[in-house]
């Protein structure tokens, strides 16, 4: 090669080492650049070893819903809508979330878990959690099963406020041995509170909701042969 030709290469080498990079960005669907299209409530439900439904639904301010599901949900993609989120908000600001706990979680494996977010709070939990925050799962599940979303067994109930879940109204057949009984329900910490009626058959008992779902604890109670009926507690308004 000649010299003279390295006058004309060497300048043109030199521009492209000097040219500016050019950054290429993504934008992620949890994290958008305008601060206000983010989520304003979040619904993650997890899996469990069964086929518990597991998805996740985020609501915007402008009625925006999207669903992006994971497993054992009638729909297999992301799906969208819009709902009146504006009562949904009213309702969520009405829950005092903020006064809750950040965490109710047990080491337990075969249970699935939950997160709920509203703006900046967020909420864990894979055990008993306040009947709130199932009341405010309920609310979002209704739209979700309309939907279709959903399968209607999967959706959780709102809960009445005027139930005591940590306390079961128990009538046992006569003739139970009430100490032997309640042998049966040790893994759960049942034991009798008080005699409603005199003789036993009908009984007031507490249990550990640590160990055990309410709802769980009274389906069993409901299907035990030694038993007649079984309830909640109830609340009584106070008269004057």
């Amino acid at each position: 090669m000649r010299p003279f030709h390295l006058i004309f290469i060497l300048p043109v080498l030199w521009c492209a080492c000097c040219a500016p990079k050019t950054t290429v960005s993504e934008n992620k669907p949890d994290q958008p650049d305008n601060p206000d299209e983010a989520a304003v409530i979040r619904l993650y439900k997890g899996s469990c070893y069964g086929q518990c439904p597991a998805y996740t639904l985020e609501l915007y301010r402008d009625g925006r819903v999207v669903m992006t599901p994971r497993r054992f949900v009638p729909v297999d993609s992301a799906v969208s809508a819009v709902w009146p989120v504006g009562e949904i908000i009213r309702q969520f600001d009405a829950a005092g979330l903020e006064l809750l706990n950040d965490e109710y979680m047990r080491p337990v494996a075969d249970i699935p878990s939950f997160r709920l977010k509203y703006l900046d709070k967020e909420i864990r939990w894979n055990s008993q959690q306040p009947a709130i925050l199932h009341n405010l799962v309920a609310l979002l599940d209704e739209y979700t099963v309309n939907e279709g979303w959903l399968e209607p067994e999967n959706a959780f109930r709102i809960k009445a406020d005027y139930l005591i879940e940590k306390e079961l109204i128990i009538q046992l057949k006569p003739g139970t041995d009430m100490a032997i009984w309640l042998e049966t329900y040790m893994d759960v910490g049942l034991h009798v509170i008080r005699e409603i009626v005199k003789g036993g058959e009908y009984i007031l008992v507490g249990y550990d909701q640590s160990v055990v779902d309410p709802d769980e604890l009274l389906q069993r109670v409901r299907e035990d042969g030694q038993v007649v009926l079984a309830s909640f507690n109830k609340k009584l308004d106070q008269r004057d």
